[in-house]
């Protein structure tokens, strides 16, 4: 609503302004200039109090500053105006320069737009190898050669001597330097304008009041100069005006559609946070501060500037340097620490379980790996043990001084042999077994020794490395070891050597009785030379 009023009371003092214009056509010298300063007081009171309204809405941006530049050269351009026509009078070289200076404001203000409408496009926080400030290059340049005209007359060129010379229709003629002019200024305006709609997009809140404007600005500009100037009849506003306020209109939409980066109702803004705020100037004197005041020295104030404070044990005051003073704000942090002191008991808590469940975890590793032990010595166990009965049933039945004393202990030696080398094969794994190896052809080695303790000639001999898992390993030995105690009692000789794919024996004895039963197909060949046994990886049984 207040926005509404303003932009009401805004349009109807703009319109009374036309109307003192249209009404200085009176005879009377006094009420001419009466109306003429009225006139002027309301156009630059309306630019003055746009101005301070943009410096409130607007955050401190480049654009904002842009726009703030293109109202002082507005008034400027209005100051220029009553310079000429109401202070200089008849001497021609100030109103040659006051039309000189027209320029300036008219060449800068445009640029000033299209610079604001490229910030619209690239938003504050983009950064370009080339800004927009360039434009001002070429923008300065043009305004300094119509100031400096009477130097190189590129703009006009007097028919007159220059001492007479005021820029006076029919007294000069124009130069490429006048319409470069017109050109930049009308080029920059286009493209500022087709910059918005681009921008715009498909938005009516936005697109339609440009549109709007552009048709307003094209029909009051063809107005006055093909209707009212040509049949010299009252003219509520000139061409300037309808410039300036057409161009303020086009600012104002990019403010009020939130083109720009607004700052209005901070007010409402700061009630509906809920938190204690004092906005200061320099000095620190407060210019802004909620119903809930900040109870603070201006030495507590300074070092909140630089780091957070503690007002008290729960109240964080904050602070932060703004345009043209500071700003200040406190935070009541009683819940935080509240949620940070359950959250320190509920970590205590938690750590405390993460270490019993630690120590649990590393008893379960600790009986996992008992337990694995334990199933192993069972293995080693149920297998071991008919030959450690075996082996007790021997002894027990020989004493030491009998005649086949050194013939039992010679068996309980091959016994014993297995035994070591069948626990150790079991306290291997396939996953600890490397590839190739030489586990058999140990075991094999093994029990060929400890024939030589029954007075057997034995070796093992050939290739020593072999690619056989484990669970092969142990079927051929096993095998092995089957047939070496069936044959133990005849034997007089024996070689063994690894197969490709399982145990060749070759043996010597008094009479080889027939094959045991095994696990493994047994191939066997007798010739002069003695006895020739293969054992194979093959389900089956003794061999012929």
């Amino acid at each position: 609503m207040k926005t509404r009023t303003a932009t009401a009371l805004f349009i109807v003092l703009l319109l009374l302004a036309g109307v003192c214009n249209a009404l200085q056509r009176s005879q009377t010298p006094f009420f001419e200039t009466l109306l003429f300063c009225v006139n002027f007081m309301i156009y630059a009171s309306l630019l003055l109090f746009w101005l301070q309204s943009v410096r409130a809405r607007l955050l401190p941006t480049r654009a904002r500053a842009y726009v703030v530049a293109a109202a002082i050269l507005m008034l400027t351009y209005l100051v220029i105006r009553v310079f000429k026509y109401r202070i200089v009078g008849d001497a021609l070289t100030p109103q040659r320069y006051a039309v000189y200076a027209y320029w300036a404001p008219q060449t800068l203000i445009p640029t000033l737009f299209l610079m604001t409408c490229l910030r619209i496009r690239r938003g504050e926080s983009e950064t370009k190898r080339y800004p927009e400030a360039l434009l001002l290059i070429p923008a300065c340049l043009l305004s300094a050669m119509a100031l400096t005209n009477d130097l190189h007359a590129l703009v006009y060129a007097p028919r007159v001597p220059l001492a007479e010379f005021a820029v006076q229709t029919g007294k000069y003629a124009l130069r490429p330097g006048f319409y470069l002019i017109y050109a930049w200024m009308g080029l920059t305006a286009a493209v500022g304008i087709a910059l918005l709609i681009r921008e715009s997009g498909k938005r009516p809140r936005v697109l339609f009041p440009l549109i709007g404007l552009i048709a307003l600005w094209a029909a009051l500009v063809f107005t006055t100069t093909l209707v009212i100037e040509h049949y010299d009849l009252p003219r509520p506003f000139g061409v300037p005006e309808i410039h300036i306020f057409c161009m303020l209109g086009f600012f104002e939409i990019c403010i009020r559609r939130r083109l720009l980066p607004y700052n209005e109702n901070h007010s409402a803004y700061f009630s509906r946070l809920k938190l204690p705020v004092r906005i200061t100037d320099r000095n620190l004197m407060p210019v802004y501060r909620t119903n809930a005041p900040i109870e603070a020295t201006e030495a507590r104030l300074l070092d909140a500037l630089h780091a957070p404070v503690y007002l008290s044990e729960d109240v964080r005051l904050s602070g932060m340097k703004i345009r043209a003073g500071y700003a200040f704000w406190t935070e009541d942090e009683r819940e935080l620490h509240k949620e940070q002191s359950r959250l320190t008991s509920a970590n205590e808590l938690l750590s405390e379980e993460n270490d019993l469940i630690a120590v649990e975890n590393q008893l379960k590793e600790k009986q996992a790996i008992l337990d694995a032990q334990n199933r192993v010595y069972d293995r080693i166990a149920a297998a071991l043990y008919p030959k450690q009965k075996t082996i007790e049933a021997l002894l027990a039945s020989t004493a030491p001084d009998a005649a086949d004393f050194s013939r039992v202990l010679g068996q309980c030696c091959v016994l014993n042999a297995w035994s070591k080398r069948k626990s150790n094969l079991l306290l291997l794994s396939e996953e600890t077994l490397p590839t190739p190896n030489r586990e058999l052809f140990l075991a094999l080695q093994e029990s060929a020794r400890s024939l030589q303790c029954c007075g057997i000639a034995a070796d093992a001999v050939g290739e020593e490395y072999a690619s056989l898992p484990l669970s092969a390993i142990h079927k051929l030995y096993d095998a092995f070891e089957t047939v070496l105690e069936a044959w133990l009692p005849d034997l007089r000789r024996l070689t063994v050597s690894l197969a490709e794919d399982g145990v060749r024996i070759a043996a010597e004895g008094d009479r080889l009785p027939a094959l045991p039963e095994t696990d493994l197909s047994i191939e066997r060949k007798q010739t002069e030379d003695g006895t020739f046994l293969t054992i194979r990886l093959q389900e089956g049984g003794a061999g012929a």
